[in-house]
């Protein structure tokens, strides 16, 4: 069978996304891990057009941006295991987020790629989910070993990963995409249904208007997987990789690049102070 992944995403961990029911989709949310704001970042204007294509199909939708939440580094103390089940020691905005997440049809995490990983505000997130799975030891489907999830939290969970890099080439989402399919597979632990992964390189471009009628197509692309998402069950393989396709050549790029970050340090400005100077111009 014709691997049905686009070949810009298939890492080699890579496997076949899965389908909610058509139309079932009637609730989105976003965990959204971008530290920036303000117009520059890019991880929060790739969502915003995924989102608009959710809400034309018919979803409504809500965002939790995990930068204005107050979450404690989990200690592994597993007090949630044993002296409160369920119950974590912090008190802190996580609770609420996790019964959000139980009440949506679809989650997105979405994040920028940050040392070819998950950033760490949404890693943290991640790591302090830990109450909603109790401590025993059971086998999955394919042998290995995980932990049951605690009554009261879904099985599944339908979701799709939104994640933007400043580099040219989408393999460089490997990882990233990596750990979340390995959470996706441990079932018992995060148990989810990816049903799209959305990721766009050369993001940095996304608000220069030098590019606009490349960022235009990428945008129209992301809108198209949300009503993907919420109409179909699933984002198409050919929408992912329109999001993933760089249209300028790759020397070019890195030269631009290369240019705009000599010109912050001698003008001693930081990227997004520059970024949001050409925002102002347009």
């Amino acid at each position: 069978m014709e691997n049905p992944i686009p070949k810009s995403l298939q890492f080699p961990h890579y496997q076949q996304y899965g389908k909610a029911e058509p139309n079932s989709i009637k609730k989105v949310l976003v965990i959204q891990g971008s530290p920036r704001k303000d117009g520059v970042s890019k991880t929060e204007v790739v969502t915003a057009a995924f989102l608009e294509g959710c809400e034309q199909a018919g979803a409504s939708t809500e965002i939790v941006n995990l930068r204005d939440k107050k979450i404690a580094h989990c200690q592994g103390c597993f007090t949630c295991w044993t002296k409160t089940p369920g119950v974590c020691i912090f008190k802190d905005d996580v609770p609420e987020i996790m019964q959000q997440t139980e009440e949506a049809d679809l989650v997105v995490y979405a994040a920028p790629l940050y040392h070819f990983g998950i950033i760490s505000l949404l890693k943290k997130y991640i790591e302090r989910t830990l109450p909603s799975v109790e401590p025993y030891l059971i086998p999955r489907g394919d042998g290995h070993t995980t932990h049951p999830h605690r009554k009261g939290y879904k099985d599944v969970q339908n979701t799709v990963i939104i994640g933007v890099c400043g580099f040219p080439e989408v393999s460089h989402f490997g990882a990233f995409s990596a750990n979340f399919h390995y959470l996706a597979a441990a079932g018992g632990d995060w148990g989810m249904n990816i049903i799209g992964e959305i990721y766009r390189p050369a993001s940095e471009q996304l608000n220069n208007p030098i590019f606009d009628e490349e960022n235009n197509r990428v945008l129209d692309a992301a809108r198209e997987a949300g009503r993907d998402a919420v109409t179909l069950g699933y984002v198409k393989p050919e929408t992912v990789d329109a999001i993933a396709k760089v249209s300028q050549d790759q020397k070019e790029m890195q030269d631009m690049a290369n240019q705009a970050w000599d010109y912050c340090i001698k003008n001693n400005v930081t990227m997004p102070e520059l970024q949001l100077a050409l925002m102002e111009k347009k």
